[in-house]
């Protein structure tokens, strides 16, 4: 911290930013109270003497403060309160207290516990990336109400036929007219989503075009440009992540350990990171089984499977490789290398 001349400790909600600052030549400090608004928080860095940090709480409307710092060409860290037992151990819960709490964890070990601090393009991705996950969730949930609804009343159809139109004048005819008006709505509703579903995509696929990273995932059997972006967007920097067991860990993929008496037990995966992240690379295995060209991933998954694993464990397991194989990729930005056909014992010989 000795580059900095200036050091902002702040605790912020969306109403009331509360500080202390720091002049680490002078040693002056200043407690300060402001609205929580961008012309105060702007009027505050704007005369902070050069150059400045500010460490403030992860909280939820910590983006616009990050940008707001990125404008005015000073450095933000984000504080990960949970490693700071000072804060949630004490009695005492005021935006004050955490503030000295912060204080006082810095000026005697000069740092602070920090979480990661995605860049205003990573957020953005993640942004659309995350709502289509909800859109795809919110569409099947529609589409279970919808065959739920006709075939209670003897109207079984496949999806396709509900933007068919004369599918919806023969529901409409044969339906009592209040169960009517709920179809109709159901697939209103549906067509609001899948429209919705459509803009997303569009400018997901848009941003992947000339995306290196992208580039280099789509390579991958079983990974376009949608599941690309999604691991993009939930990796957000591969190079925090110090080896590839690491990165397996923050998927979620890897199994609880529970250990007793020298003996270690296995349980179900820990699905400690972004849901969206596991979306992806299971769905990456599961379209790559039916593809052609195979990868490491789905040559293990078919090797458990073959070994009497049942198939979700073996998909489980399959996507856990490939999570290995997307931090080699990535953080060494190699490119995707098939696994190599063994020859026939008569061939070689040949």
């Amino acid at each position: 911290m000795d580059k900095y001349r200036t050091v902002v400790i702040a605790d912020h909600h969306k109403s009331v930013f509360v500080c202390r600052t720091v002049d680490t030549q002078t040693g002056e400090t200043e407690l300060r109270t402001l609205n929580a608004t961008r012309e105060e928080l702007q009027a505050l860095f704007t005369e902070l003497p050069r150059p400045a940090v500010l460490f403030v709480e992860a909280c939820r409307s910590w983006e616009w403060v990050s940008d707001l710092c990125e404008d005015q060409v000073m450095d933000m860290r984000l504080v990960d309160a949970a490693k700071m037992p000072e804060i949630w151990r004490s009695n005492k819960k005021t935006d004050r207290q955490d503030v000295e709490a912060m204080l006082e964890r810095w000026l005697v070990t000069g740092q602070l516990p920090e979480s990661y601090r995605a860049t205003r393009a990573q957020r953005e991705l993640r942004g659309l990336t995350r709502r289509l996950e909800e859109i795809r969730k919110h569409r099947r949930v529609t589409l279970n109400r919808i065959h739920a609804l006709i075939d209670a009343h003897g109207m079984p159809a496949k999806k396709e036929n509900f933007v068919d139109e004369t599918w919806k004048a023969s529901a409409q005819r044969l339906l009592p007219p209040d169960v009517w008006i709920v179809l109709d709505t159901l697939l209103d509703e549906l067509g609001v989503l899948i429209k919705q579903q459509q803009t997303l995509e569009q400018r997901v696929e848009e941003l992947m075009t000339d995306h290196d990273d992208a580039k280099r995932l789509q390579a991958i059997p079983g990974v376009g440009k949608i599941i690309a972006a999604t691991i993009l967007a939930e990796t957000a920097d591969i190079e925090r992540f110090p080896n590839a067991r690491a990165f397996a860990a923050y998927t979620g993929l890897v199994p609880r350990v529970r250990s007793s008496a020298g003996k270690a037990k296995l349980g179900n995966i820990t699905r400690s990171g972004p849901p969206g992240l596991r979306w992806a690379l299971g769905h990456a295995i599961f379209a790559s089984i039916r593809s052609k060209h195979p990868s490491a991933a789905t040559e293990f998954y078919r090797l458990k499977a073959k070994r009497g694993k049942p198939k979700k464990l073996a998909m489980t397991a399959a996507a856990h490789k490939l999570a290995r194989i997307v931090f080699v990729m990535l953080s060494r930005s190699e490119a995707f290398r098939p696994p190599r056909t063994r020859q026939p014992v008569s061939a070689k010989v040949a």
